[in-house]
């Protein structure tokens, strides 16, 4: 067997996904079309180039730009069903994903279309309990603050969260951290902590290795979005920080090199991480738009980064332990990777 059919046949899990960044291609023509949006373009190959990023943007603001097609695909409950049920399937079918979190900002993906929060969360829910009972791979929601909408809508974000604690697993933070530290959020992640919510931050995608520890400090969560900053610390201090903290980072390979985050594959911290006893997890991130999946983020750890096969093994051990999800689940997901 190849490199490539035993990454086929390895059962995953994915802690770092947006529904924003999973809507197809095609999905964005079929909604346009029967909204009446506004594309670049309508013919399929030509909106692909346009929507899929294939070599690094400007930076992670020129990538984030990319969402607006995504963003306004969102243009009814039932556009939210579908884009939901097709994340679900492709991590499924496509990538043999096992345990699933799937995360969104309520504000972001509402907002343009003006659907209410609950109405759309309760159908996303929905279908990923539907999909839990027809496959064996469980499933959890996280929702985000988008932290370019501001302090007012990260307050009523959590709050919305915290409303619906019996079917959101976590909560996120993301977006630019440059312009909107960790600190600004000292205050309002107390509530989540208050009602015993799992926090998640983007934090070192982008800027010092210093935001890094400061979003632990000031925030505490128990898991970092991409962090690949942290290994810019020369001392090692921040990586001991990550791991005598207990924290998961969630790598997103592919994903850092559009964002110019890391200058190349080869130069992405993963193996550092691993080596230096770090909690670490592989993630697509946001497959469609990025044009990636977990199988070539796999392929891109073994053949670009030198990782093992008992290194992704390690990572899904880490996801495992570090998942979101309630207990019983992650004992199904455990037996279904091995972990």
């Amino acid at each position: 067997m190849t490199a490539e059919e035993r990454i086929r046949a390895l059962p995953k899990a994915e802690l770092h996904r947006h529904i924003e960044g999973c809507v197809r291609t095609g999905t964005v023509l079929d909604l346009a079309r029967k909204h009446d949006l506004k594309l670049p373009t309508f013919d399929p190959a030509g909106l692909d180039l346009v929507y899929k990023l294939r070599a690094p943007g400007a930076s992670l603001a020129e990538v984030l730009g990319r969402f607006d097609l995504a963003q306004a695909s969102f243009a009814s409950y039932e556009a939210v069903e579908r884009i939901t049920g097709e994340a679900l399937e492709d991590a499924y079918k496509k990538e043999n994903i096992r345990l699933l979190e799937l995360r969104y900002s309520p504000d972001f993906m509402f907002r343009k279309a003006g659907l209410d929060w609950q109405k759309a969360h309760d159908i996303i829910n929905a279908a990923a309990v539907k999909f839990e009972k027809n496959s064996n791979m469980v499933c959890g929601l996280i929702v985000i603050a988008s932290r370019n909408y501001g302090l007012d809508s990260a307050e009523r974000t959590m709050d919305f969260a915290v409303k619906n604690k019996r079917t959101v697993i976590g909560f996120d933070l993301a977006d630019n951290e440059a312009d909107n530290p960790s600190s600004l959020y000292k205050e309002a992640v107390k509530k989540l902590h208050a009602a015993g919510m799992p926090l998640t931050v983007h934090s070192g995608e982008e800027g010092n290795y210093s935001q890094v520890a400061e979003t632990i400090k000031a925030l505490g969560p128990r898991r970092i979005g991409h962090g690949v900053k942290a290994a810019d610390d020369a001392s090692g201090r921040t990586l001991e920080l990550i791991k005598n903290s207990g924290i998961t980072v969630e790598t997103n390979p592919w994903s850092n090199y559009l964002t110019r985050a890391v200058p190349s594959i080869e130069a992405h911290p993963l193996k550092k991480f691993i080596k230096a006893g770090v909690k670490c997890s592989i993630g697509a991130d946001d497959p469609e738009i990025l044009d990636t999946h977990l199988n070539k983020e796999y392929a891109l750890a073994v053949e670009k980064m030198g990782l093992s096969f008992e290194d992704l093994r390690y990572t899904l051990g880490c996801a495992v332990a570090g998942s979101f999800l309630p207990p019983e689940k992650k004992r199904q997901a455990a037996k279904e990777l091995g972990a």
